[in-house]
C-alpha cells in the first residue's frame, strides 16, 4: 500500500519530535536545594581584668626586686620591660599619701621599641621612649600581687598573679634566676595575656 506523503512526512518527524522531548526532559535542571542562613557568630563576651581598689599591702614576704617577664609581653610597639616592687618603706610612704617620687611601690616599664637604643650609665642599651605606670590602685600580700594603672598611650593596665615563694626565696638569695617567680594574669587595654610569668633580678 502506498503511503501518503503528507503522513510519510508526519510519520518520520513524529520519532524525532519525541526524541528530543525525552532529551529536553533528561536535561532539565533540578530544582534549587534550599539553604538555611548561617546565623550570625555571637558577640564575643568581653573578659572583665583583674579589678583592685585602694592601697595595700600586707604579710611579711620581702619581694622587693625587678620581675622580668619570661616571654616577650607586647601590646602594639610597646614591650613590657619589668614589673618593679619596692620595700616596705617604699609601701608605707606611698600610703601614708608622700607620692612625690616617679617610682611607686608598685609599678611596670614599658619600653617603645621602635624608638633609637642608646647606652645607658650601667653601659647596657635601652631604648630611649619608655613608658611607667604607677599605680592607681594595688594589693599585695605574702601569696599574691594585685595592680591597676592607666596611661595615655597604653589604657588600663592590670595585673593579678601569685608569688611562688620558694622559688622567690631561691631567687633572692642568688640575685636572680632563670624560674618563675610570679605568674598571672595581665591586662593592657583590650590586650589579654593570660599566662604571664616573669623571673626576678634584685638589680644592680
Amino acid at each position: 500500500m502506498r503511503i501518503p506523503p503528507l503522513a510519510l512526512a508526519a510519520f518520520l518527524v513524529l520519532p524525532l519530535a519525541l526524541s528530543a522531548c525525552e532529551r529536553k526532559e533528561e536535561a532539565a535542571p533540578a530544582p534549587p536545594v534550599a539553604v538555611a542562613p548561617t546565623p550570625p557568630a555571637a558577640p564575643a563576651v568581653p573578659v572583665a581584668p583583674p579589678t583592685v581598689t585602694g592601697f595595700n599591702h600586707s604579710g611579711t614576704l620581702d619581694a622587693a626586686g625587678y620581675y622580668i617577664p619570661r616571654n616577650e609581653i607586647r601590646v602594639g610597639t610597646f614591650k613590657l620591660n619589668h614589673l618593679g616592687v619596692g620595700a616596705a618603706s617604699d609601701f608605707t610612704q606611698w600610703e601614708q599619701g608622700d607620692r612625690a617620687s616617679v617610682f611607686g611601690p608598685v609599678l611596670m616599664q614599658f619600653d617603645d621599641v621602635t624608638s633609637p637604643v642608646q647606652t645607658n650609665e650601667l653601659g647596657g642599651e635601652a631604648h630611649t621612649v619608655s613608658v611607667r605606670v604607677l599605680p592607681s590602685a594595688y594589693s599585695v600580700d605574702g601569696k599574691t600581687l594585685r595592680f591597676v594603672g592607666q596611661d595615655s598611650k597604653l589604657g588600663r593596665i592590670a595585673f593579678e598573679g601569685a608569688f611562688q615563694t620558694a622559688a622567690l626565696a631561691q631567687a633572692r638569695a642568688e640575685g636572680s634566676g632563670p624560674q618563675a617567680v610570679l605568674t598571672g594574669t595581665l591586662q593592657v587595654g583590650t590586650t589579654r595575656i593570660s599566662n604571664a610569668s616573669f623571673t626576678f633580678f634584685a638589680g644592680d
